[in-house]
């Protein structure tokens, strides 16, 4: 399973990665998952095992795009 996430401003994506690690809620404060603003966050859970990752912390490729058009 992959998922991804966009997260409007750079910390606004912090909460929902921890929330998809399964942090728990008395640790999210003790983290950071500092991305810029509309970067895209890969996520993505093994089939199997359930474990998840983050695979892609604030990807800003597709902007690259959008400035040169």
């Amino acid at each position: 399973m992959e998922a991804t996430l966009d997260p409007t401003y750079g910390e606004a994506g912090g909460r929902p990665v921890a929330s998809w690690i399964k942090m728990p809620i008395e640790s999210v404060g003790h983290a950071s998952f500092r991305a810029p603003s509309g970067s895209i966050t890969t996520l993505r859970e093994d089939d199997f095992f359930h474990n998840r990752q983050v695979v892609i912390l604030g990807d800003t490729r597709h902007l690259d795009s959008a400035e040169a058009g």
